[in-house]
This record gives C-alpha cells, sequence and structure tokens, in this order.
C-alpha cells in the first residue's frame, strides 16, 4: 500500500488537486447559481414580456387580438357602412333624379296632352257642328242661310230644276208593291227644266212651286231641330217605300248639301235636283240626312 502510495503520490496529489479544483468550482458555482438562476429566471420572465409584448404587437399587426379584430370588425363595418351610404345615396340620387326624369316626362306628357287636348279642342272648335247639328261646309261651298233671316226680293232668276227616281229601277224587289204603277219607265219625275224664282228664296221654296206648277204631289214636315223643311214624299214616293235606307235628297251643282233644303239659298244658274235614294244615298253619290 505504501508501496503504491509512494509509486503513484504525484499521480494521487494531482488527482487531490484536480478534486479540490473541481469541490472549490463546484462550491464556488453553486453559490454563483443561487444568484444566476434568479438573473436567468428575470432573464427569461423579461424576454417571455417582451415576447408577449412582440406578440400582442404583431397581434395588433395582424388581427389576431379578438379585441382587435372585434374593434377591426366594428371598424370594418364602419368602413362597410361608410362605403355603403355614398351608394345609398346615389342610389337616392339616382332615384330622385329617375323620379325627377319621371316627373318631367310626367310632367312633358301632361304638357303634351295638354298641347294635344288644346289642339283637339282648338281643332273641334273649328270642326263642330252648329246648333243646327251641321257640320263644317266644305271650303267654297255657300253657308245656310236661316228661314228666318231670308230676304226675298222682287228680282227674277233661272235655275234648272229636275226630280229623279231612277234608283228605285235598280231595287224594284225592295219596292212597296203599292208604288210600283207611279214609278217612270226612265225614273224622271220631271226630267230637268229651267224655271224661275225670286232672289232670295231656297231650295225648298223652288220646290213647292215647281211642283205646284207640275201638279206633283208633295208632302213634308218642318223640322225644328235642323231648322228645315223635311221632304217625306215626292209624287207619292215617300221615305221607306224602297228599303229602310230610303228617302229623297238634293243636289245642287254636283253637292249633295249637309244642311236641309230649307237653309240652301238659291242663286241663279244653280242646277237643282232631287234624287231617291235607296241606300242613304250611296246609290247616288250623296251621303247625308235623307230628306232635308
Amino acid at each position: 500500500m505504501i508501496e503504491f502510495l509512494k509509486k503513484h503520490k504525484y499521480k494521487i496529489i494531482a488527482a487531490v488537486c484536480a478534486l479540490a479544483v473541481l469541490t472549490g468550482a463546484f462550491l464556488a458555482g453553486e453559490s454563483l447559481g443561487n444568484n444566476a438562476p434568479a438573473v436567468a429566471k428575470s432573464s427569461t420572465s423579461d424576454t417571455a414580456i417582451v415576447t408577449e409584448r412582440t406578440t400582442v404587437s404583431q397581434g395588433k399587426n395582424d388581427s389576431t387580438s379578438p379585441t382587435e379584430n372585434s374593434t377591426k370588425a366594428t371598424d370594418k363595418g364602419k368602413s362597410k357602412q361608410s362605403t355603403t351610404a355614398p351608394t345609398s345615396a346615389t342610389q337616392v340620387n339616382s332615384e330622385q333624379s329617375a323620379v325627377s326624369n319621371q316627373t318631367s316626362k310626367s310632367s312633358s306628357s301632361s304638357s303634351s296632352a295638354s298641347s294635344k287636348s288644346s289642339s283637339q279642342i282648338t281643332q273641334s272648335s273649328s270642326t263642330k257642328q252648329d246648333k243646327y247639328k251641321t257640320d263644317p261646309i266644305p271650303e267654297g261651298k255657300p253657308e245656310p242661310v236661316e228661314p228666318q233671316e231670308q230676304e226675298i226680293t222682287d228680282n227674277t232668276l233661272k235655275c234648272t230644276f229636275s226630280i229623279s227616281c231612277a234608283a228605285v229601277l235598280d231595287n224594284m224587289d225592295k219596292l212597296d208593291k203599292s208604288k210600283r204603277e207611279i214609278i217612270p219607265d226612265d225614273g224622271w219625275i220631271l226630267e230637268p227644266v229651267t224655271v224661275t224664282f225670286n232672289e232670295g228664296e231656297s231650295v225648298f221654296d223652288v220646290l213647292k212651286q215647281v211642283c205646284k206648277d207640275n201638279k206633283i204631289q208633295l208632302e213634308f214636315s218642318f223640322t225644328p231641330i235642323y231648322n228645315s223643311s223635311y221632304i217625306e214624299g215626292i209624287n207619292n214616293l215617300d221615305e221607306f217605300d224602297c228599303g229602310s235606307l230610303s228617302g229623297w235628297m238634293y243636289e245642287v251643282n254636283d253637292w249633295f248639301p249637309n244642311y236641309g233644303c230649307s237653309r240652301y239659298e238659291v242663286k241663279n244658274g244653280d242646277v237643282i235636283e232631287w234624287q231617291y235614294t235607296c241606300d242613304l244615298g250611296g246609290d247616288i253619290g250623296g251621303y247625308y240626312s235623307v230628306g232635308e
């Protein structure tokens, strides 16, 4: 044992020194360790705090915080509201504009309708019948003269006068059988003849005189609503004897006047023809009231 110690004493001493150094180092390290963990802990805590702050900071930037998300959601909502508001305002403006345009159009249409209505009224005023149901007189044709306003003079004038029932010849199937014997073969009750009359007389006045002079039967009645005499029959050929649309019409200078024979003042040289129609004038070229 002693020899072992002697032989290895330097190693043992070295080992002991090493152990002593290690022990001293251990003890010194433990002494320092009591403080070091606190520092380390503090450092770790600070690191954690820093990390948390960094995270929070990043959270604020990345919108990871629920509160921040809520705030952002609110802000986003506000942003949407802010964005929506102008759109709504635009829509409102558009709607108001549309309403305005519509109102304008409506006003324009109303104005147009009013203008049109006014035009129609003006046109109606210029084309309306007179108090005796007379339509406007064609340009160039004589205006009616009321019987009460006739001024008959002693001045003698001449006109051509005739009475025809030729249209009946084409409608014998419609003619009242009791009237067939009175229909002339050629349709003339009175062939065209020159007659005299006094200035200011009407077609009705001349008809009465002609029928009297030629012993031709004449039947008539006065119609106040038309302020004219209505010719019911000539030579015993009466209205409706040849159908429901048949009757007497008069023509002056190739025109069928649209007012009664008592209101037509005859002029010198006029050509007057009384004609019997079986189709309300359609078969003789006239389309006005029968019998007037």
